[in-house]
């Protein structure tokens, strides 16, 4: 019961009847990681999806030259590794946990089958790939036209609408990322993200708590990141 609660709450499941919320469940398998620990490599064969049920996971790539490049945070009730089901190709990315998390995983053989009797579910799975595919284009056009400050906003505020909550402060980015990790993320050098978010501190649109990021004031960082 606790499972097909959680898969309620799964926005690509929530519109599932009841019995098949329930097959869906029997399906799952519970995997467990600790922080750090890599749920698959780049080029390692795709035979399951994964939801977060609980936790952070960070999906990236490595260059030749040793640099990463951060393509999405992940936290719960979101999926990854759909494309290598669909498609039978490796992986094309890293999936690591930036914190204690636990997925649950489903299959190849059970996911497709799962489709075949529920049509409707694929286009939900399309339009979770259109997503990461606009969010894609949307970096990409970052690179090429914003500078770094206006990157690093943007992040900042697609992190507090994310998996921002609500505090007296203001806004609490409810992940506990380095500076080094955010860099990766906007694609740029850590020094250049520790002085830009100096700067932020210094006017006062955001403050640091721990190792969570609250956004202040948000109107005023979203001005500079259309200037």
């Amino acid at each position: 019961m606790e499972r097909e609660i959680f898969l309620r709450s799964v926005p690509l499941f929530a519109e599932l009847e009841d019995r098949h919320i329930h097959a869906l469940s029997a399906m799952l398998a519970e995997r467990r990681y600790r922080k750090g620990s890599v749920v698959f490599f780049e080029g390692d064969p795709g035979d399951a999806l994964f939801i977060v049920s609980q936790g952070a996971v960070k999906i990236y790539r490595v260059a030749e030259d040793g640099r990463e490049k951060t393509l999405a945070i992940l936290r719960d009730g979101d999926i990854f590794g759909e494309m290598a089901l669909l498609d039978e190709e490796p992986r094309s990315a890293i999936a690591e946990c930036l914190e204690p998390t636990t997925l649950y995983a489903l299959h190849r053989k059970e996911f497709l089958a799962f489709l075949a009797n529920n049509p409707s579910m694929a286009i939900h799975i399309i339009k979770v790939l259109c997503g990461r595919l606009r969010r894609a284009n949307a970096q990409v056009m970052d690179v090429v036209f914003r500078d770094v400050k206006s990157r690093i906003v943007r992040t900042l505020l697609d992190l507090s609408q994310r998996h921002g909550i609500p505090c007296r402060a203001g806004v609490r980015i409810d992940l506990k990322l380095t500076h080094q990790e955010l860099a990766s993320l906007v694609g740029t050098a850590r020094e250049t993200v520790t002085r830009i978010l100096a700067e932020f501190q210094d006017t006062g649109f955001l403050t640091v708590d721990g190792r969570h990021l609250v956004i202040r004031d948000r109107e005023a960082l979203e001005s500079l990141a259309v200037s």
